[in-house]
């Protein structure tokens, strides 16, 4: 089969996911993924830009001054010599190391004191890493979000398995609104497209609009590490 059709069956698939991150493993490299969708002007007004070992959301133009800015702009990806972050906001900046010990743990001390972002859908903040040590790679995923007793902090460890990642989003993928927070436990989507840019591409594209639907793609990053080597990264931006 080819890999690329099996995104027809993944949440990739959803109409509004919001923003996304996926970790995961392509056959001896760790990926990370990050994407983000958006509906409102400022929300679309935005692209992805690397700068030196980091990957930031900014605004294109002042439109996206109509938004919020302290959720709209923020550093995606994090690159340190030891592993990876990737987050949908300026959490990310809790997490100034990586240290080689269990990455679920370091992910949940560090958000500990987060609530979810301060907007009418009470979107969540979702966050992912990938750390090297001399054990190998560990990796984990960390969403905060509302619950009806107030704050739900959940996390989980990445097992890795070749040609899989597992995927966690901000909503549950209707184009409705309210939007609906993503809900239960990472979902499995595969990752079996060869390298970054294919990924990243093959990601992209695989949220392309029903015909006469608007796109609500912003864009996408795809980060490739093999253990004791230099990261891929690629970008796929709506607007250049």
């Amino acid at each position: 089969m080819n890999p690329f059709d099996s995104l027809k069956a993944s949440p990739l698939q959803f109409r509004y996911p919001g923003r996304f991150l996926i970790i995961g493993k392509d056959a001896d490299s760790y990926v990370v993924v990050y994407g983000a969708t958006g509906r409102s002007p400022s929300s679309l007004a935005r692209r992805f830009v690397q700068k030196g070992n980091g990957i930031f959301m900014g605004g294109i133009d002042d439109t996206v001054k109509q938004g919020n800015q302290d959720l709209l702009e923020y550093p995606a990806v994090r690159i340190f010599d030891n592993g990876i972050v990737v987050a949908n906001g300026k959490h990310i900046e809790q997490i100034t190391e990586l240290q080689s010990r269990d990455a679920r743990q370091q992910l949940s001390y560090a958000l500990a004191e987060e609530a979810y972002e301060p907007d009418e859908y009470r979107t969540p903040r979702i966050t992912g890493c990938i750390i090297e040590s001399s054990k190998g790679m560990d990796g984990a995923l960390h969403i905060v979000r509302s619950a009806s007793d107030g704050i739900d902090h959940a996390s989980w460890s990445v097992s890795f398995e070749s040609g899989k990642g597992e995927y966690v989003g901000t909503y549950i993928g209707e184009d409705v609104k309210p939007t609906p927070s993503f809900a239960g436990v990472p979902l499995s989507v595969p990752l079996q497209f060869g390298s970054a840019k294919s990924t990243a591409q093959a990601i992209f594209d695989s949220y392309t609009p029903p015909q006469g639907g608007i796109d609500y793609r912003v864009g996408v990053i795809a980060v490739y590490k093999k253990l004791g080597e230099q990261a891929e990264i690629a970008i796929v931006n709506r607007i250049s």
